[in-house]
């Protein structure tokens, strides 16, 4: 009988995997989580009406995935150089925290979701993120370590 054991070079493809799908995996969940449709308080300023030819649904949706994916990303990218900030700033172990945290949520979502409805009103994707969000955080808290 084999047992499957990874290897080291799995473990850092998959460390490469997270930095690479670490922001387009948020810009896809918070596409499925709040639709194809930009507006404010149930006013929709933008969306894919069927009433239009398939052309022309299909470039609204397209840009209305590039302009949720630039907001989306604006935002990722604030949260992750704040915790980034604090990591480098303070002695505290911040980033492994965060990472532990996304991972567990994700898992907890995943695996606790018939317990919890709460849980139900999260699109699956968002876990899926969160654990490769882990991973990503990781991965830059040990770049950080080495490079200090």
């Amino acid at each position: 009988m084999d047992v499957a054991i990874p290897k080291i070079t799995d473990i850092s493809s998959v460390k490469g995997i997270s930095t690479l799908l670490a922001l387009p995996l948020i810009c896809v969940a918070y596409i499925l989580q709040t639709g194809a449709s930009i507006g404010w308080e149930g006013s929709a300023w933008l969306d894919v009406s069927t009433s239009d030819s398939e052309q022309i649904q299909l470039n609204r949706l397209i840009l209305i995935f590039i302009l949720k994916s630039l907001w989306i990303s604006f935002f990722a990218l604030i949260a992750y150089s704040i915790i980034t900030y604090v990591h480098i700033s303070t002695d505290f172990p911040f980033l492994q925290i965060t990472s532990i945290i996304l991972i567990a949520f994700a898992l907890f979502g995943m695996f606790a979701g018939e317990e919890f409805i709460q849980l139900k009103t999260v699109n699956n994707f968002w876990f899926y993120s969160f654990i490769v969000w882990g991973v990503f955080l990781q991965t830059i808290k040990e770049q950080l370590d080495t490079d200090s």
